[in-house]
């Protein structure tokens, strides 16, 4: 008799470790749903910024060459200016 409790004993533990470990894992289960939700959702906004970057990246080249221009244009103006003054038209 001694050894049959024993045996149910030892059966009760391994059941109730079994209960846990399901316990833990469904637990793990949805920590993990969870946090691949949340990858999803940074992976969409690194892609958001990302397009951002481009435009910013696009914005800074056009501001560049738009300068450019201007200064020709400025040395331009500043080159008929002074063809005007050395034939005294201001």
């Amino acid at each position: 008799m001694d050894k049959i409790q024993v045996l149910e004993e030892k059966i009760t533990k391994v059941i109730d470790r079994i209960k846990a470990l399901t316990e833990e894992n469904k637990l793990l289960n949805v920590t993990v749903k969870t946090l691949k939700e949340e990858l999803k959702k940074k992976e969409d906004e690194l892609g958001s910024l990302k397009q951002e970057m481009k435009e910013v990246d696009r914005l800074k080249s056009d501001i560049s060459r738009l300068s450019k221009e201007r200064e020709t244009v400025r040395a331009q103006v500043e080159s008929m200016l002074q063809e005007l003054e050395s034939i005294g038209l201001e």
